[in-house]
This record gives structure tokens, sequence and C-alpha cells, in this order.
């Protein structure tokens, strides 16, 4: 089997387990939605997730981003050197987070109190009950992203794909067999739970591609001490950007009841289309992005960049405008059961549609991110994410006034801030590679954008139509919004083909180069 067919067999296999790995945990969502709703105790939960998922984030980045490549570097021409470095870094950064876990358990009511000082006490109480089961979850988080870093580093991706089901399924089995006895706090033992034996599944696939644990503190090893430099200075980006979600949850917290966790309902779902076409456009451009950029071809690096946000906006324009039109109907046919009544539906579809908005900039600003960084332009990184974040809040403090339910304010907010954002950053690249075809990307946005307006008044009409004929079942509306979106992405397919617009010509290219490699390993041997 040649080279290119091994790619695309990995390729379909981790695509499988995407696929089952969003099934599932969209079924876990929907079942803690009927078990709990749009509560101040799923405020609870998502206020006592505020301090992990930050924890983890500042403190494990730098080690996939930064410290990774160093075991890619040293594992065939020293693999003993490079279990050694990997361990010392490892055992800082455990060192670290287990200090975390360890104030999270014997101090969560701080905690909460400095996170979400404007719940009431009950619901404090409750998410500093929930912070204490959590707290050990940051070290067992912190082990499974350490071995996942490493056995992506010896090139095997499969194991670690599929390995963050396992937090997905103790979850579901605690919700199943424990809420009647434990109420909310089964999602932080399940989650305590499979991330414990997501850790415990990981070790021995890490030992077994020759990864050798020490005990080892060397951090003046030359490689370590070259690399904490830009860890540093990584750390700082890092827990600036992390700040982002924990103000808005500091904010959510002096709203009305539920609106911590109908933020978070819709933040995952507008993730699910951020994560997989990001991913998408991530594996296209960035090779090509960082080879260019190493070698100075400033000619090339400006068509790549142009070439890349003009695929985001053929790409997330026409999606945006899809998921904002269909909210109400997806939600409802979503989480609406149970606990999550008509209310919550509202509430939650309202906070998604503005936050759908942050479609638009997530994917160039990953892009122009990813490109200061090759040139190690970290100052105007620090500067954009201080700026954007500033603004955030400030918008935030407007908009939770002047919009009603308050939430949809945040959710705002956050997407205007993503939009500035990305105009500084487009300054920035622009700065430094003197131009950026911005006339062309614009031109671009605009004929997209027509398109996508046709396309999503075709949902809406096929949706409307189509939900006053089908049977009023979970399958008959889940037709309806298939075939509904299928109807628009249709209708935008058309229009892209019919006035030629070159995005369109580009993903058709790329999409039949995809598939023939796959069409050829599928094919029998003759």
């Amino acid at each position: 089997m040649t080279t290119n067919l091994k790619i695309a067999r990995a390729y379909t296999v981790l695509m499988a387990a995407s696929v089952a790995g969003h099934a599932l945990s969209l079924f876990k969502e929907m079942l803690g939605a009927s078990y709990f709703g749009v509560s101040a105790k799923m405020d609870a939960f998502y206020a006592a997730m505020t301090i992990p998922n930050l924890v983890n984030s500042v403190l494990l980045s730098p080690f996939v981003i930064i410290f990774v490549p160093i075991l890619v570097k040293y594992r065939s021409k020293d693999p003993a050197q490079a279990s050694r470095i990997i361990s010392s870094v490892s055992n800082v950064i455990l060192c670290g987070l287990g200090a975390a876990a360890v104030v999270s358990f014997f101090f969560p009511g701080a905690l909460i109190a400095l996170a979400s000082p404007g719940l009431d006490a009950g619901t404090a109480a409750d998410a500093a009950k929930m912070l204490r089961i959590l707290s050990a979850a940051i070290v067992f988080t912190g082990a499974a992203n350490i071995l996942t870093g490493v056995i992506n580093a010896y090139e095997h991706f499969l194991l670690p794909a599929v390995s963050g089901m396992f937090i997905t399924l103790c979850t579901i089995f605690f919700m199943l067999f424990f809420t009647q006895r434990v109420g909310v706090f089964v999602l932080g033992w399940g989650l305590l739970a499979g991330t414990a034996l997501q850790a415990l599944f990981l070790w021995p696939c890490a030992k077994k591609q020759g990864f050798s644990y020490t005990p080892v503190f060397d951090v003046d090893h030359p490689e370590i001490r070259k690399a904490l430099n830009m860890a540093l200075i990584f750390l700082l980006i890092t827990v600036i950007s992390g700040l982002n979600m924990a103000a808005n949850r500091f904010m959510a917290s002096w709203l009305p009841e539920g609106s911590i966790a109908a933020l978070a309902y819709a933040d995952k779902l507008v993730q699910v289309p951020l994560v997989i076409f990001s991913g998408a456009i991530a594996t296209s451009i960035y090779p090509f992005l960082s080879a260019q950029a190493a070698e100075n071809k400033l000619d090339e690096i400006r068509a790549t960049v142009s070439l890349s946000m003009r695929m985001s906006g053929f790409i997330f324009i026409p999606l945006a405008g899809a998921m904002m039109v269909l909210a109400r109907p997806a939600i409802e046919l979503l989480f609406q059961r149970g606990a999550f009544d008509p209310a919550a539906t509202a509430l939650t579809a309202s906070v998604f549609i503005f936050y759908s908005l942050q479609l638009f900039s997530t994917a160039p600003v990953a892009v122009m991110q990813r490109l200061l960084f090759a040139y190690q332009d970290f100052s105007a990184i620090l500067k954009i994410i201080v700026v954007s974040l500033t603004l955030t809040l400030a918008l935030n403090f407007a908009f939770i006034k002047l919009m009603s339910p308050p939430a949809c304010g945040i959710a705002l907010a956050t997407s205007l801030g993503g939009f500035a954002a990305a105009l500084m950053y487009f300054y920035a690249v622009k700065r430094r590679l003197g131009s950026l075809h911005g006339l062309a990307i614009l031109a671009s946005f605009a004929r997209v954008t027509a398109l996508a307006a046709v396309s999503s008044l075709t949902v809406r009409l096929a949706h409307n139509q189509l939900y006053a004929i089908v049977p009023p079942t979970v399958p008959g509306f889940a037709a309806a919004l298939a075939l509904a979106s299928a109807a628009g992405a249709a209708v935008f397919i058309a229009l892209a083909a019919f006035f030629r617009l070159q995005e369109f010509t580009k993903v058709q290219h790329l999409t039949m180069t995809k598939l023939k490699p796959l069409l050829n390993w599928w094919r029998p041997a003759v």
C-alpha cells in the first residue's frame, strides 16, 4: 500500500472516530438537558468547570505546541534522551496541575466566589461542591493530554482520538444510574471517572510506542531551557486568551438563573462546525503556510492567506446563515424534553443565533495567528489579544443592559470581539507582508454573502413547508431539518457553480483530490 493510500485510510478511520465521538457527545448533552435543563444546577456545574478548564488550558498548551516537537526531533536519534526530556517537562506540568488540584479541593468556595461572584448562595455552594469533585480530574486530564501528545508524536492518532469517549460514556453511565441519588453532581463524578480511565488507557499505549517515563526534573537540559523562553511567552498569550471564557462566565453569574447553562449549550453546538471545518482548512493550508514562511516566500504567503480567508468565508458564511435560521427548531429537536422546557429552548436558541456569528472570524483568525507565530511576532499577538479581550468586556457591560435576554449580549459581544480580532490580525499580517489582496477578499465575501442570503431564505421557506406536513414526531422533525438544510446547500452550490465562484472551483478540486485515493483504496484489486 502506497503512502498516499495509508494516509487516506488513516484519514477515513479518524474521521469515522470523530463523527462517532461527536454523535456520542451530542447524546450526552441531550440526556443532560433532559435531566437538568437550563437551571441553577447546570449553572453551578459550568461555573465549577471554569476553573479546571482554565488551568488545563494554561499549563498544557505550551506542552503540545512547544515540547512535543522536541520529542519528534529526538525520538529516532536518541529515544532515551527524548523520554528524559518529556518526562522532565511532564513532571513540572503535573506538579503545577497537582498544586491547582489541591487548592481547588481545599478552597473551592473562595475560587467560585472569585470566578463567579454573582451566583446566589445555594448555586455557589453547589458549584463549590462540584469543583471539589472535579479537582482530581485536573491532574487526570493533564496526564491524558500529555500522553496524547506523546503518542501523536510517534504518529499514532486513532487511540488518543477515541480515548475521549471514556469521559462521555462514564458521564452517560452516571446520569442513567445515579442521577436520582446525587443529582447534578453525576456530571462531576462522570467526568472524574472518565478522565481517570482515559489516562489509564493511554499509559500502556505510550509505553508501547517507546516512551519510558522517569521521575526526573532535568529543567537545565539545553533543549528545555531553550524551549522555556518561548513557553513563557506562549503561556502569557494562553492565559490572556483563556480569560475570555472566564470573563463571560464571571459576568453571566450576575444574570438570571440558567444564563450560564444556556451560553454553554449554545457554545458547544457552535463549536461542532468550527472544529470540523476549521480542521479541514487547517489541514489544507497550514503545511503550505509553514513551508512558505520558513523560506520567506512573501508572494506565496500572500496568496495562501488570501485563499484561506476566502475559503473560510465560502464555508462559514452560508453555514452561519443556515444555523441562525434553524436555531429554534434545532434546539427544540435536540434538547426540548424533560427538564429542558420551551423557555429553555427560547433562551438557548436566542444565544445560539448570536454565538453563530463567531463562524465568520474564527478560521481566518486561526490562520493569521499561526502565520504570526511562524514569524515569532509575539508582541503583535499579545496586543491583539489584550485589545480584543478589553473590547469584549466593554461590549459585555453594554449589551447585557441593552439586550433581552441579557445572555444574548454576552454572545454578541464575544462574536464582535472575534470580528475585531480578525481585523487587527489582518492589519498586522498586512503590515508584515505589504499586501493581502484585501479587495479580492472583500469582493469574495460580498458575493458569498449574497448567495448565502438566498440559500438561507430557501432553508427558511423549505423548513416552514416541511414542518407543516411531516408527522409531529422526532424523526419527522429531524427529516424536516435535514431536508431543509439539504435544499439550502443545493441552492448555494448551484448558484456558486452558475456564477463560477473561484472558491467553489477550489473546493471541487480539493474534494476530488481527497476522494480519488479513497476510491482507489476501496476498489477491488484486479
